[in-house]
């Protein structure tokens, strides 16, 4: 049966696009800055909060598996829960080093192992969440509805962005000047970041609706599940495709108006570009790799000196 109807869409989505905005700025952003106040080294701390953002750009690899396996309701609320978990964990899981630690900025990153690790759960889990929420909001509304709430999706996104990187940020700052302990800031900070959004998947817990299009697959095994992801991925990279050549000649078309001095003018502003890229790329490269040999030069050290 079809409960959509009796579900008006501005009862759920704001909240629903809040939800998805909150985690990302969370691990991408607040993760950087606490890390930053605890006395880690900017080396050490770089090469983890960079990877941090890998489940957002490799999410298309799993999401054929949210579209066959259960619904896109249950992934959005299951989503949701697992990352207040993941919350109320980090409270627990911030250690303390000594004030002359993080004031000398030699805080090492090894005593932030069970950190990361919730922050790699929850960054894997907002990017599922992001595909489940995606999903459901188009399987929930029609054609129209669509339309008319794009605006609205993106102000609470935004919204979030807003909540993210500032009221938490300005919370923990005030815990900190009023306790004197930034440890204890940050694990108050994040345990109020859990009461939210406990307090939002019990809310969407009764008010997402149930569309009858919302339904897993009728029969899942294993050769399906890689045919849907084959057909996923491939769709992915062809629709890309598609994107730059319908703007290569959008571009194309546009500079075909001008001079022949603008043209090639245009063609040299384009190599540029892909030198600049290719330089960044290799640059990206080759400081990964030395971030990787700097971090486990220092972490040999350590180790060999608590050891001593």
């Amino acid at each position: 049966m079809n409960h959509t109807k009796n579900i008006s869409p501005w009862a759920w989505v704001p909240t629903l696009y809040f939800a998805q905005g909150i985690p990302y700025f969370i691990v991408n952003n607040i993760s950087v800055m606490m890390f930053t106040k605890m006395g880690v080294p900017n080396g050490e701390m770089a090469l983890f909060t960079s990877l941090l953002y890998l489940p957002w750009t490799i999410k298309p690899f799993w999401s054929p598996f949210v579209d066959i396996i259960k619904t896109k309701r249950w992934w959005t609320l299951s989503m949701q829960i697992l990352m207040s978990v993941a919350f109320i964990l980090l409270t627990l899981s911030i250690p303390r080093p000594d004030e002359a630690t993080m004031a000398a900025g030699t805080t090492p990153i090894s005593m932030f192992s069970i950190t990361l690790m919730l922050f790699i759960i929850t960054a894997f889990a907002s990017a599922t969440h992001d595909i489940a929420a995606d999903g459901f909001y188009m399987l929930a509304l029609d054609s129209h509805e669509q339309a008319l709430f794009v605006g609205i999706r993106s102000t609470f996104y935004r919204i979030a962005t807003i909540a993210g990187q500032g009221l938490l940020i300005m919370l923990a700052g005030r815990l900190e000047t009023v306790t004197g302990n930034i440890p204890y800031a940050w694990s108050i900070t994040f345990f109020v970041l859990a009461g939210i959004f406990l307090a939002v998947w019990l809310y969407h817990r009764f008010i997402l609706p149930h569309p009858a299009a919302d339904h897993p697959a009728k029969e899942v095994s294993a050769s399906g599940l890689m045919k849907e992801f084959f057909t996923t991925f491939t769709t992915f990279f062809q629709c890309y495709t598609l994107i730059n050549i319908q703007l290569a000649k959008i571009m194309l078309s546009r500079t075909s108006n001008q001079t022949s001095h603008c043209s090639s003018s245009f063609r040299q502003i384009i190599q540029d570009r892909f030198q600049l890229v290719n330089s960044i790329l290799i640059s990206f490269q080759t400081t990964t790799a030395l971030k990787i040999i700097t971090w486990s030069c220092r972490n040999f050290r350590y180790k060999r000196n608590t050891s001593i």
